[in-house]
C-alpha cells in the first residue's frame, strides 16, 4: 500500500506542475468546445496564461523566490559530524566518469558537500537515492562519484533504498544519535527536507546546495524560466502534503 501511495502521490504531483497542467486544461477544452464554448475560451485563455506566465522570466524567478531563501549559504566554521547529501537524480552512461551521469542538482549537492566535508576531516559523508527507473541507485552512484572526486571510501555511507525524503530521514536516524550533521540539498527543497530530520530527531544544519532564481531578471520566455516555476509549484505541494500530513 506504501508503495502505491508512492506512485500515486509522483503522478499527481507530476499532473499538477505547469505543462502538463496546461496540457490538461487545453485537453479539457477540446473536450467542452461544443457543450460550453464559452467556458472553454475562457478555459484555453486560462491555459495559454499559465503556461506563458510561469515560462517569463520575472515572474518564473518570483515564484521561486518563495521557496528559496529560507536558509543562509553553510558556514564552514560550524563543526559537523556528518554530511548529508540527499538523492537527486542520474543518468544510465556507460564508459563515462561517474561524475558525468549525475544530474545538474546532484553535482550542485555533491559539491557543496565536499565542501563542507573537506573543512571537519574526520565527519562522514552520507548519500542516498534508490534507482527508481535508473540500473542502480542513486545512491551507489553518488558514493562512487565521490570518490572519483578524492572522498576515501570508507568515509562514504550509502542509503540506497530510501525513496523520498521521509525515507531517507528515518534510514539515517540511526547512524545520527547526538551528532550534528550538515543537510545538503537544492535551496528550494531544504525547508520541507529539514522539517522530516528534524522530525525523526535529528540535529541538522541546513545547507542549501542550489539556488535556481536570480535577483536580476531578463525579460525572455524559455524552458528555464518555466522549470523555476515547475521547482516552486513542486515544493508548494510537497508543503501542502507535509502540513496534511502532520
Amino acid at each position: 500500500m506504501s508503495l502505491i501511495l508512492f506512485y500515486l502521490k509522483k503522478i499527481i504531483g507530476m499532473m499538477l506542475m505547469p505543462i502538463p497542467l496546461t496540457l490538461l486544461t487545453m485537453c479539457l477544452t477540446l473536450l467542452l468546445m461544443k457543450k460550453c464554448p464559452k467556458f472553454a475560451k475562457l478555459l484555453l485563455f486560462c491555459a495559454v496564461l499559465l503556461l506563458g506566465l510561469t515560462s517569463w522570466n520575472p515572474v518564473a524567478n518570483s515564484l521561486i523566490a518563495t521557496v528559496e531563501h529560507d536558509f543562509p549559504v553553510f558556514d564552514v566554521q560550524q563543526p559537523v559530524d556528518a554530511v548529508i547529501v540527499l538523492g537527486s537524480g542520474h543518468k544510465d552512461l556507460s564508459n563515462t566518469p561517474t561524475v558525468m551521469a549525475l544530474g545538474n542538482s546532484a553535482l550542485f549537492r555533491l559539491e557543496e558537500g565536499l565542501r563542507i566535508l573537506k573543512a571537519n576531516p574526520s565527519a562522514q559523508l552520507f548519500v542516498s537515492g534508490y534507482s527508481g527507473e535508473m540500473t542502480e541507485p542513486h545512491a551507489e552512484v553518488m558514493r562512487r562519484a565521490a570518490i572519483e572526486l578524492g572522498v576515501q571510501p570508507d568515509r562514504i555511507r550509502a542509503f540506497p533504498l530510501a525513496k523520498d525524503t521521509e525515507e531517507e530521514a528515518n534510514s539515517m536516524k540511526p547512524y545520527l544519535e547526538r551528532k550534528r550533521a550538515a543537510l545538503v540539498t537544492e535551496a528550494s527543497h531544504l525547508k520541507r527536507a529539514s522539517i522530516f530530520f528534524e522530525q525523526a530527531g535529528i540535529n541538522i544544519i541546513p545547507a542549501p546546495a542550489l539556488y535556481l532564481g536570480s535577483e536580476k531578471s531578463d525579460w525572455q520566455i524559455d524552458a528555464t524560466a518555466n522549470y523555476k516555476s515547475q521547482r516552486a509549484f513542486y515544493e508548494w505541494l510537497g508543503r501542502t502534503w507535509q502540513w496534511i500530513k502532520n
